[in-house]
């Protein structure tokens, strides 16, 4: 028998994120909230490629 607590929810990720607490200006919330559902993730992803271009030449 497994425990009922290890079978609810969301598996776990490989690939963890972290809660943080930012202040971005209001066009770039209204911007990214304008493409609908999952606009946190596409703000993840287009930082994540920010990132990954201005670290490369470091």
């Amino acid at each position: 028998m497994v425990p009922l607590a290890s079978v609810r929810g969301r598996p776990r990720s490989a690939n963890k994120k972290l809660l943080v607490s930012v202040r971005y200006s209001p066009e770039v919330i209204a911007y990214f909230k304008s493409t609908g559902e999952g606009w946190q993730s596409l703000m993840d992803s287009v930082l994540r490629k920010y990132v990954a271009r201005h670290s490369r030449g470091a």
